[in-house]
């Protein structure tokens, strides 16, 4: 079936498909034809499944080891006098000033163990937890509670696996039918006479000319298929793809080769994801603390007499005055709570979260509206990982297709003599007038690639890339090498999305809330008679008039709000927003319209942080090597007597009479570099920088200053976009 995307193999595939041979696929044999395609992906779907399944038994004893070591370690912090028993003094104590028993109880998923950081809930939380009522918690107790805790957060373990593995499952899909459509894309290009095969001719023209043939290949996971780009290596690719030695590669050779190519990418993306997953398990345990922290803050805030419950006085204050409530209550994700910002909803959100009907919020009832807002907040964190996560892929892809495609010119631009190895001598001579060169080596990630740049240290780098001791670097020796070096770009990559993403969630917090305190102004100012809807005349007059209401709903995303500013469009997006005919448009028909518009303009929001991202990271990229590249040069040009050590003297002639080195110096981001300048300051410097102590600043020592360096100009730079 898939062969019927490629030109060359329709009619064999045909003939195969046509069983009864009568010129004509029908139903019973297309049926046939389907019946083996769902058997074949079912089988690897079940491959899927028991690789899923023996990575999540690993999780789980990994987690649940920790989690039973933390509970136990939690308990003897908390049981001072060593008794093995919790007495409350104990327990009081403990979650007032323990940060390691606060951060256990907090997340280990039993209420009541969480209900002992809250003042208000510590004695009932007590209470349910001394089962044998003797007034203290012995480890019997304690552990009965550890094991609801734990079992607790091995289900919420294991939804979170469930989530990822569906989301995985159709991310592969779905890149698997690119990168087989790009295939067979790829294969037509190189068959330029339509032949159904590729001669070696065509392959030579293709990945000399086609840019987009090469960008495929370079990252295509199968290393036969790579080799197609290495000339030196093209002739051996070339036998291991034509298995019938006709000396060109039939398209189910090809089709062979893709399939081990897609088979790689797949392992290489589970792996990708399987190290995100502890990440993205981290960024949920964060922002779970934070977000429970703050619930907390905020309870205590509105709750003015401190007597554990919340009046509505006290709340219609708080939400009045104390921006720290209204920022919280805004963008918490639960809509009671954020309803208590509008005086309108106020008295329906108070029925709603008072589920005693005492007149006032408890403790309890707070925690239980806040634990549904952790539910949604946490909902919406998970989408926004999975997006990150789809959108990183796609740009290691590209970045990942890039610098092997450069690894490769720069093999080529070195190997002068095409001989298909490197000697000292073309890296030597490559390393001295080769910027391109130059450039990548100097920031590639791999340290022996970099050192070929530093003649002091060139002969080792030499040494340790030459893996098989014939003086020359050869294409696999220089493969294994950029392999390892776009490993450790890759986790570069991978460790600035990591930090970058708090800050995006903090941006996604600050927007959510400024949004709908924007829309809530702008409702508010449309119902000039505070009856808590809106009427048709009242939005006209706005819409007219209001140039907080009209600059709101240009820019809030949803369609149907937009059009109320279109006077030929009004009466329909008036039919659209009053759901329930009433011929108004009430608190909770807006809200709808609202969220509407929050969703997109959060997808808005996101896809320009990714770009920005994605600029960022080019632009951080080339800095680097040039940065790099500059100070191996500001190293050479202070070591006048080429020992690949740096003396006292040196430094001194250097910082007086070398423009080129002080102006690197003065902005460099090191401050011990830049004391360097400053003569009452270098011998402190020096003292910082020479860690073995041998009176000299040799290679080493001026490489760990210079990756501090460049760390901080990095860190600058982010500062400053941000």
């Amino acid at each position: 079936l898939q062969y019927l995307l490629v030109p060359a193999r329709l009619e064999a595939a045909l003939a195969e498909l046509d069983t009864d041979r009568s010129g004509e696929v029908d139903l019973p044999e297309w049926e046939a034809a389907i019946e083996s395609a769902l058997k074949n992906k079912l089988e690897a779907k079940k491959k899927a499944r028991e690789a899923a399944a023996a990575a999540a038994q690993r999780e789980i004893a990994e987690f649940t080891a920790h989690f039973m070591e933390a509970a136990q370690r939690c308990f003897e912090l908390i049981d001072k006098d060593d008794s093995g028993t919790l007495t409350k003094e104990e327990i009081v104590v403990a979650v007032k000033s323990d940060k390691e028993v606060i951060d256990f109880l907090k997340t280990c998923g039993e209420p009541n163990l969480v209900a002992l950081t809250q003042p208000a809930r510590l004695s009932k939380a007590l209470d349910m937890l001394d089962t044998s009522k003797d007034g203290e918690m012995d480890m019997d107790e304690w552990m009965a509670a550890i094991k609801r805790g734990l079992a607790k957060r091995l289900d919420e373990l294991a939804d979170e696996r469930e989530r990822r593995e569906r989301a995985a499952a159709a991310a592969d899909e779905e890149f698997s039918a690119e990168f087989l459509n790009m295939a067979r894309k790829v294969f037509d290009m190189i068959d330029a006479d339509g032949g159904g095969t590729l001669s070696k001719a065509e392959i030579v023209d293709a990945v000399k000319n086609n840019d987009e043939v090469i960008k495929f290949l370079s990252n295509c996971g199968n290393e036969n298929l790579q080799s197609l780009l290495v000339p030196s290596r093209l002739e051996h690719a070339l036998n291991c793809l034509d298995t019938d030695s006709d000396g060109e590669i039939t398209a189910p050779e090809w089709e062979a080769a893709i399939e081990q190519a897609l088979k790689a990418k797949i392992e290489q993306r589970r792996a990708a994801r399987e190290a995100q997953a502890a990440a993205d398990r981290r960024e949920l345990e964060a922002f779970k603390e934070q977000f429970l922290n703050a619930a907390r803050e905020v309870f205590a805030l509105i709750d003015a007499d401190g007597n554990g419950s919340l009046t509505k006085t006290e709340i219609v204050d708080a939400v009045t005055h104390d921006k720290k409530v209204i920022s919280f209550l805004g963008s918490c994700g639960e809509p009671n709570l954020q309803f208590l910002l509008q005086p309108k909803r106020l008295e329906k959100a108070l029925k709603v979260l008072d589920t005693s009907q005492d007149g006032e919020i408890d403790a309890d009832e707070w925690e239980a509206a806040i634990y549904r807002g952790l539910e949604k907040r946490t909902a919406d964190l998970k989408a926004e990982q999975e997006r990150r996560a789809k959108a990183a892929a796609a740009a290691d892809e590209e970045f990942s297709a890039e610098f092997l495609s450069a690894a490769r010119k720069v093999f080529e631009m070195i190997d002068v003599d095409n001989s298909g190895t490197l000697t000292k001598q073309e890296i030597i001579t490559a390393v001295k007038e080769n910027k391109e060169v130059k450039m990548f080596l100097a920031n590639c990630g791999n340290e022996n690639l970099q050192y070929l740049l530093v003649p002091s240290r060139l002969n080792h780098a030499l040494s340790v890339l030459d893996k098989d001791g014939d003086d020359e670097i050869d294409a696999n020796e220089w493969e294994d090498a950029i392999a390892k070096a776009l490993q450790k770009k890759l986790e570069q990559r991978r460790a600035m999305r990591e930090a970058n993403a708090e800050a995006f969630r903090k941006e996604i917090e600050e927007f959510t809330a400024n949004f709908l305190n924007a829309a809530r102004e702008a409702f508010a100012l449309i119902d000039k008679d505070d009856s808590g809807s809106l009427a048709i005349d009242e939005i006209t007059t706005a819409v007219k008039s209001d140039k907080v209401v009209k600059d709101f709903l240009k820019t809030c995303g949803d369609e149907t709000l937009m059009f109320l500013l279109q006077p030929k469009r009004l009466d329909h997006a008036l039919r659209e927003l009053d759901t329930d005919g009433s011929g108004e448009v009430d608190i909770d028909e807006w809200e709808e319209a609202i969220r509407r518009g929050l969703s997109k303009r959060l997808e808005q929001l996101a896809d320009e942080r990714e770009r920005r991202e994605r600029a960022a990271a080019a632009e951080d990229e080339a800095f680097s090597a040039e940065f790099l590249f500059a100070a191996r040069k500001v190293f050479m040009m202070i070591d006048e007597d080429d020992s690949g050590t740096l003396t006292k003297d040196e430094i001194t002639t250097a910082v007086k009479a070398n423009k080129e080195v002080i102006d690197f110096l003065v902005n460099c981001g090191n401050p011990n570099l830049q004391y360097l300048l400053v003569p009452a300051r270098l011998e402190s410097a020096l003292v910082q920088m020479d860690t073995d102590r041998d009176g000299h600043i040799d290679e080493g020592e001026w490489e760990e200053a210079i990756e501090v360096a460049l760390s901080n100009k990095l860190a600058d730079r982010a500062a400053k976009r941000e």
